[in-house]
């Protein structure tokens, strides 16, 4: 049996749509995903009935993003089970329209810093699907020999940073999470190049109840693991999940499995016999 609590539609900053994410967990045989889109709940209700008539158990859901603070570059929190209501779209849509505001003008100091690192550089024009993947692509199609860990160190210099008018602490949206309903969930600790004990220190001071393990062999960006074999990155990303695994047990938080899967390149669907973990719960939700 696999699982997936965290994938992406073209809702957010995926590349498929919501029909194509539930086609293809059916066909791999996954038997219960959450469409995760980043501060969006657009998919809902739809993609539930997409999933029953393909036989996937679809559990609401969203990943939201938190605000930098000191020790590390931001947090991403799922959210299961959560209720669709009128104010959790209202909530994620200023979330949202701050961030758009935001990244207009950060993709203009992107574009700059590319210009002048890559002479003939040709600008990046949508801060959709993401600032990022649309930068990376276009260095490829330049020819430009940019690893995804080199870009972004791009993404994340904040000297090219914008101000956001409305950012979430992590308290807020563990909070909103559970006023939704729903089960608050750190999403791979790893990300970023954060510390990982930090990260999960800060998200149960503020009430977190579950953590992922995650296909980390997808995160070549951290510096952690750009650089590394398919083999050690295999390594690695165990190595990651149990360490992930024995807090979990340690702060008696709920596990999931995901991969973060935006796109082809990361191929959905975990099997939680392979770490020995219970995610009956996520069949209650």
């Amino acid at each position: 049996m696999m699982i997936d609590t965290h994938l992406h539609t073209n809702l957010s900053d995926g590349l498929e749509t919501p029909e194509t994410v539930v086609s293809l967990a059916a066909e791999a045989g996954i038997r219960l995903i959450s469409v995760t889109d980043h501060d969006r709940v657009r998919a809902y209700p739809g993609v539930i009935g997409l999933g029953e008539a393909r036989g996937v158990k679809v559990i609401p859901g969203v990943e939201m993003t938190t605000m930098d603070e000191p020790g590390f570059t931001c947090m991403h929190i799922v959210g299961l089970g959560i209720d669709i209501c009128p104010e959790a779209i209202s909530v994620l849509d200023k979330v949202v329209r701050a961030q758009d505001a935001s990244n207009m003008g950060y993709l203009d100091n992107v574009n700059d810093f590319l210009a002048r690192k890559h002479p003939g550089w040709k600008p990046v024009t949508s801060i959709y699907p993401s600032v990022f993947m649309n930068a990376l692509e276009n260095a490829r199609s330049m020819g430009l020999k940019v690893s995804e860990k080199e870009m972004m160190d791009v993404i994340l210099n904040k000297d090219l940073w914008t101000p956001v008018e409305l950012e979430l602490t992590v308290d807020e949206a563990v909070g909103y999470i559970k006023k939704w309903g729903g089960v608050p969930v750190l999403a791979h600790p790893f990300d970023f190049s954060n510390d990982a004990g930090l990260v999960l220190k800060r998200f149960l001071a503020a009430g977190g109840e579950a953590v992922e393990v995650c296909k980390y062999r997808y995160k070549v960006r951290s510096g952690a693991l750009s650089g590394l074999t398919a083999d050690q990155l295999i390594n690695q990303e165990r190595e990651m999940n149990l360490w992930t695994i024995e807090q979990a047990r340690k702060h008696n938080l709920k596990l999931t499995m995901a991969s973060d899967h935006h796109d082809e390149s990361r191929t959905m669907g975990m099997d939680p016999t392979e770490y020995g973990i219970d995610v009956q719960w996520l069949f209650e939700l």
